[in-house]
């Protein structure tokens, strides 16, 4: 099994619909996913509950993070994505098990001065954590200025995966309907998520 860890410095952002929407696209795949919530908000336990039964299995544990005391090593999976809360350094042990359980460490960036900021200060955790780290740049207006001046600032913190997520509304509606849009035809980002989830599992051996 291999294991997928999702994190993020800022809140608001788009971290539970990367981990839902690349757990699909694997699920469409044919790989047998689940999904680990360790956010107390709860969206993707929520995401999860919507979801159609005619849709693919994903099969999905909440569990806090600050109950976590052992690496998740469910059985029968192929693929274990996991979102986490931000302030994740507050668990350290924790993280630290969760750190210790990925195969690569999936941190979806957005194009603003204050997520840019927000990464700068989490490299020294994440380059402490000694795993494969790749960035994504998500929630992205392709023609802004921010946007080129961000690809520039993120390609020097470190690798960023060859697939940019463009800001439309399709995908929150997608988690109202508890799919990812890898499932839903005619999305222009359920392409791009299936891109993803080929280049993360390219860069897994899966």
């Amino acid at each position: 099994m291999k294991t997928v860890l999702v994190v993020q410095g800022k809140g608001g952002g788009p971290k539970t619909a990367t981990a839902r929407n690349l757990a699909v696209a694997a699920a469409v795949a044919g790989l047998r996913v689940g999904t680990l919530d360790a956010d107390p908000q709860g969206s993707l336990t929520y995401w999860h509950a919507q979801r159609p039964a005619e849709v693919a299995a994903i099969r999905h544990e909440q569990r806090a993070l600050g109950d976590i005391d052992r690496k998740p090593t469910p059985e029968g999976l192929d693929l274990l994505v996991i979102d986490t809360p931000t302030a994740i350094e507050f668990f350290p042990e924790a993280t630290g098990l969760l750190f210790d359980s990925a195969d690569l460490v999936l941190v979806p960036v957005r194009p603003g001065p204050e997520d840019l900021v927000s990464m700068e200060g989490m490299l020294p955790y994440l380059r402490a954590r000694r795993r494969p780290t790749r960035l994504l740049l998500s929630q992205i207006h392709p023609r802004l200025r921010e946007t080129a001046d961000a690809r520039a600032v993120v390609a020097g913190m470190g690798t960023v995966a060859p697939v940019e997520i463009p800001h439309l509304q399709e995908v929150p509606r997608s988690f109202l309907a508890g799919l990812g849009t890898a499932e839903v035809a005619g999305t222009r980002t359920g392409p791009l998520f299936s891109n993803l989830w080929a280049y993360v599992a390219q860069d897994m051996g899966v």
